[in-house]
């Protein structure tokens, strides 16, 4: 592995690591959502989804090192871990403040209040369906771990 390699696996390590702590930093302050949120259930679930992130993104820095895929393949990885859990928070958080995306959510839905805009059912929707780019992400981590050459 070369040193500008090595340099860049630790940046991108430290930016794993930084959104690892604005993620749990979030989910924490979240958890006060309950008290307004129009389906506290939810804003509870987002609160609980936002710590467990925020704890795989510390996880994942820590064994960012370990992985073994090309510069390319860990930027791809990066940024669908990022994108993926930040959608998926937001989407949960979302739909607890704006009662919204009673189909996203099959168990606590049918709890929910009616009553949310269809644009707000929407982007609820649309970043829920980002999330599948966390599925992508551990993909890459499986491939990438298992990998027993150095790109």
């Amino acid at each position: 592995m070369t040193n500008e390699n090595s340099n860049s696996r630790y940046h991108e390590a430290r930016q794993i690591l930084f959104h690892g702590g604005i993620m749990t930093i979030l989910s924490l302050l979240s958890g006060f959502t309950t008290f307004f949120a129009l389906a506290p259930r939810i804003a509870l679930s987002s609160h609980t989804v936002g710590l467990l992130q925020g704890a795989m993104l510390i996880a994942i820095a820590g064994a960012w090192h370990l992985l073994n895929a090309s510069p390319k393949t860990l930027k791809i990885l990066k940024y669908t871990l990022l994108v993926g859990f930040y959608a998926n928070w937001i989407s949960t958080q979302l739909s607890a403040l704006w009662s919204a995306g009673r189909s996203t959510y099959p168990i606590n839905g049918k709890e929910m209040a009616e009553g949310a805009a269809a644009w707000q059912d929407m982007m609820v929707s649309v970043l829920g369906f980002l999330s599948v780019l966390i599925l992508v992400s551990a993909v890459l981590i499986v491939l990438a771990a298992q990998n027993k050459e150095p790109k």
